[in-house]
């Protein structure tokens, strides 16, 4: 859709945040979610199965309101997220039982799932050969919002206590939802979405069966399988840091929320210098498959490490391993499933990579908080190196691709 200037720069600005909130509340969280939830009477598994909550609202809404945006426009879907973030965040800012921490979460899930829709609203208001460069700021904010999540929510859970961050946030939110309610034009006219008898379902239930099924589809396929099988393990492997990182950091460091926060915040930092400065150069010496199998080598060396290091600063090494490995691996994976897909399923594809690392976030954190609490601080950690390794097993023994053979 044409907007003059000042208005696409208005309306990009609004986006901006909106994804750096969406993303940020993700990370504001980690840094004193043990010690919010042990006040409320929970344990590491408690902090596991929240987290895992919304991850799995975000699989099943994140198409639902790709569908609705494609019904009513994208502003509506927008503005209500906003308005459902805030409200989210306030819940979990005066929740006062384990239950409203849980509610607040999962509705969390629900409202940032509209993060691919605001990725539309970008493409609806560009042209295709600038696409690239403001897909590149969008990528800005999430990588920002990752990053300064943490030591915000650290250093305001230190400060003036664990509601504080996420009552901040949900300042953001509502500010953002205003400024979008008077600001942000309509980006997807009436006369290009679906005609009203088409059906195109936007059911929980439906979308989730027709993602499942794609999943299922592009698994089988010889030319992805073993990519996606190690991307899966190694993403659950990855994802128990969150609960088990924080926990290990309380009951051997003793850091205090803002300590932990800095530590994550490392990690955020280190993942972001080295996929903007190193990944495309190893790629090009190396090839994506290499760079994916030094990766998982380093990711494993760096999570199986983690209870041996009985210091601050031995953390940020293993902690360096870790986000090292994972930048390796995360992009390289992204551009081999890539290519190894058909040119005209290409959204498709990342989409389904997208739900393959949801479904990840859902069983990752319960396993590394019921690890943690049922076995012992050593288990989720040595499992989790195990299993990168066990990732990187699967993936060097990939069938060889020939042309478009492997594709069916």
């Amino acid at each position: 859709m044409e907007l003059s200037p000042g208005a696409q720069k208005r309306s990009l600005a609004i986006i901006w945040v909106t994804i750096f909130i969406d993303l940020m509340g993700v990370t504001l969280i980690i840094p004193f979610i043990n010690d919010f939830v042990a006040d409320l009477g929970g344990d590491e598994q408690s902090v596991g199965l929240l987290l895992g909550s919304y991850a799995f609202m975000q699989l099943i809404f994140a198409p639902v309101w790709g569908r609705i945006s494609d019904r009513i426009g994208r502003r509506p879907v927008i503005i209500i997220g906003l308005f459902t973030s805030a409200v989210g965040f306030t819940i979990f800012g005066l929740a006062d039982r384990l239950w409203l921490l849980f509610a607040s979460r999962m509705l969390a899930g629900i409202a940032n799932a509209n993060i691919s829709t605001a990725q539309a609203y970008v493409a609806d208001i560009t042209p295709p050969q600038e696409r690239a460069g403001r897909m590149g700021l969008v990528g800005a904010a999430f990588n920002l919002g990752f990053i300064v999540g943490f030591p915000i929510g650290g250093l305001l859970s230190s400060m003036l206590g664990n509601q504080a961050p996420v009552l901040f946030a949900a300042a953001l939110s509502l500010v953002n939802c205003l400024a979008a309610l008077v600001i942000l034009p309509e980006s997807y006219p009436r006369e290009v979405r679906p005609p009203a008898g088409e059906h195109v379902s936007a059911l929980p239930w439906e979308v989730l069966g027709n993602t499942l099924r794609n999943l299922r589809r592009f698994w089988k396929r010889p030319a992805l399988s073993h990519v996606f099988t190690a991307f899966f393990i190694y993403s659950v492997a990855f994802s128990i840091i969150h609960v088990t990182f924080v926990e290990y950091f309380r009951d051997v460091l003793s850091l205090n929320p803002a300590q932990r926060g800095f530590v994550f915040m490392f990690l955020g930092v280190v993942g972001a210098v080295t996929q903007g400065t190193l990944v495309k150069r190893l790629v090009r010496r190396l090839g994506e498959d290499r760079v994916i199998e030094l990766g998982l080598v380093i990711a494993a060396i760096g999570l199986g490490s983690i209870p041996f290091l009985r210091t601050v600063a031995l953390i940020y090494v293993g902690t360096f391993f870790i986000a090292f490995g994972n930048s390796l691996i995360i992009p390289s994976v992204m551009a081999v499933i890539s290519v190894r897909s058909r040119d005209h399923e290409q959204g498709l594809a990342m989409g389904v990579t997208q739900s393959l690392g949801s479904l990840a976030r859902i069983i990752g954190p319960p396993y590394g908080g019921f690890t943690y609490a049922q076995i012992n601080l050593f288990f989720p950690f040595l499992s989790a190196g195990a299993a990168a390794l066990g990732a990187l097993g699967i993936y060097v023994t990939r069938p060889k691709v020939v042309g478009g053979e492997s594709l069916e």
